[in-house]
């Protein structure tokens, strides 16, 4: 008895569709301004509270990342819904699709280059650094 063959899934390639990429920055955009927005309205709120004690209660963190969000999706909605902006983030991910992107090799020996390079500055510097340091202390013991 012997198994049947396996089908082969078919790979059909998709185009590019750049408005699929533009979503996707305006939902990261959205997430980093609630993070932000969150804790600004937090630091405010406690700031205010700091003056105005009894007129403010206390800091509520719940509340606080929630008026964050709120005021977040507000401005990523608006920045969506902008077809000037969208227009731009869809070409912003048509450019970055046309980069020629460096092999894993040709990362490997740049990424040494620059620590090489960065490791002999830095020796440079410490050297000189050194010398001005004697230098100084030579004249101040004048």
């Amino acid at each position: 008895m012997t198994t049947p063959p396996r089908k082969r899934k078919l790979v059909v390639a998709r185009e590019f569709d750049p408005s699929r990429w533009a979503h996707a920055a305006f939902f990261l955009g959205f997430l980093l301004l609630a993070y932000v927005f969150s804790n600004l309205t937090e630091d405010m709120w406690a700031l205010l509270w700091s003056y105005w004690p009894r007129e403010l209660g206390r800091p509520a963190p719940n509340l606080a990342s929630a008026i964050g969000t709120g005021v977040a999706l507000i401005c990523a909605l608006v920045a969506w819904r902008n077809k000037r902006w969208f227009t731009f983030v869809s070409e912003v991910a048509v450019e970055v699709s046309q980069v020629t992107w460096p092999t894993k090799a040709e990362t490997r020996v740049a990424t040494i280059v620059v620590v090489v390079l960065t490791l002999v500055c830095s020796v440079i510097l410490a050297m000189m650094d050194l010398f001005w340091s004697n230098v100084t202390d030579w004249l101040y013991a004048l």
